[in-house]
């Protein structure tokens, strides 16, 4: 290094808020609002002359911030400092890289289940070509025209003929991205800013009855009969009479279960990519009060798996922590380990298999909990005791979702209710 170029790096050093970057000067300053420092290139390069020429842009800048103009009149900010630059209206970042700076910067912070909905809001965009556009050419009616496009005719190929859930699901999982691009100022404003709503499916493509499709405890049996896995069997019959998810179920161990009080506590979750996790909320984390068909499934398996010895689980947490703790998992896969998906069977088709045998019409095995939330409901369960067992914070998810009885559980639904106004119907 010459002896200018050290002059040059030190009169850098000397200006908190300066570095160089690609050969340019480049300021740092923080935004009302904003949890993170925002870096603006000057565009010139670094002389003695133009560090001292950006201490005075960069006192400026803090000086107007100070005095509310950013507040008042954003867009005049950016033009008084930076007249020549592209950060309002013409921004050079294309949507793919939007995302990954935004990975980039909370992947630490994001659940498995969030980043695989940023891959798959990502693979939607670039299905259709926006994935490599600059993030200013999609505006709001671009948005609009493209999640008509994906909710448009019957679904025959990926990312067509979409539920408008699913479309507004990707709509959401982009509008983090977007609200990150304008904190970074890539962009001015969110095209998802007041966009309107899609228009609900009206076809039997997108009810919600369709959604949720409960097993019968006539089913239930029938597909606890040819189910020819032993625990497996009982992982149904767990799933069906106690509300757990898949991954809180394979993630249960000896230490959350107390058979004397008959309850079991959920405080961790196997996710997707065979990690164990806390709950997302505290809600998540519950203890549950075991109907007699679920304790019966611990007894029997008490015998089989609480005598091993503990072995030492990774708690994942949100930015990189992880805590060690020894516990001895409930249900085991092949040779005594412990699961490392979260699926029920991950045998081919198998789940497929035993439904045609129970001739029974398909339906996820996720199904399962819904079953709980159904069978409760339909014997008089009252749905905020409900929400409780099933790890919501309200009843609200009760009544839209799990909220659906089985009138061939209860056939004579009607006369009970009647009987309990003191009513009954005259022998015809």
């Amino acid at each position: 290094m010459t002896i200018i170029d050290q002059n040059i790096n030190d009169a850098i050093k000397r200006v908190r808020g300066l570095s160089l970057h690609n050969g340019s000067l480049r300021l740092q300053f923080k935004l009302p609002g904003s949890s993170r420092a925002t870096r603006k290139s000057l565009g010139y390069p670094a002389t003695i002359a133009n560090i001292k020429l950006a201490e005075l842009t960069l006192a400026k800048i803090k000086g107007d911030i100070a005095n509310g103009l950013f507040v008042n009149n954003e867009k005049s900010f950016w033009l008084s400092h930076f007249p020549t630059s592209s950060v309002i209206s013409n921004s050079q970042i294309t949507v793919r890289e939007c995302f990954e700076a935004y990975l980039n910067i909370n992947q630490a912070a994001l659940s498995d289940s969030v980043i695989d909905k940023l891959g798959t809001a990502l693979n939607w965009l670039d299905h259709y070509g926006y994935a490599k556009k600059n993030l200013a050419e999609l505006t709001r009616s671009a948005l609009n025209l493209l999640r008509n496009k994906s909710v448009n005719g019957n679904k025959k190929g990926k990312f067509s003929g979409c539920r408008v859930s699913t479309v507004n699901e990707y709509t959401q999982t982009f509008g983090q991205v977007l609200g990150f691009a304008v904190e970074e100022r890539f962009i001015e404003e969110s095209p998802i800013k007041n966009l309107g709503r899609l228009i609900k499916d009206d076809s039997n493509l997108d009810p919600e009855s369709r959604n949720v499709k409960p097993f019968t405890r006539f089913e239930l049996d029938s597909l606890l009969a040819v189910i020819h896995v032993g625990h497996v069997k009982l992982m149904v019959k767990l799933l069906a009479w106690s509300g757990l998810r898949h991954g809180e179920l394979k993630a249960l161990a000896w230490e959350d279960i107390n058979l004397d009080q008959k309850t079991l506590t959920v405080r961790y979750n196997l996710t997707r990519k065979g990690k164990l996790k806390p709950p997302k909320t505290v809600s998540g984390y519950r203890t549950i009060e075991l109907l007699p068909a679920a304790l019966d499934v611990l007894i029997q398996m008490e015998k089989e798996t609480a005598h091993f010895p503990a072995i030492e689980d990774k708690i994942h947490y949100k930015h990189n922590k992880y805590e060690l703790v020894k516990r001895r998992r409930v249900f085991l896969s092949r040779e005594n380990k412990p699961y490392k998906r979260p699926e029920l069977t991950t045998a081919p088709k198998q789940w497929e298999k035993w439904l045609r045998e129970a001739d029974i019409p398909y339906r996820a095995a996720y199904q399962l909990r819904h079953t709980f939330a159904s069978q409760l409901l339909t014997a008089g369960c009252e749905m905020s005791w409900l929400a409780g067992q099933m790890g919501h914070k309200d009843w609200n998810m009760i009544s839209k979702i799990y909220g659906r009885w089985i009138p061939e559980d209860n056939p004579n639904y009607i006369q009970n209710m009647a009987l309990k106004l003191g009513q009954s119907y005259q022998p015809s």
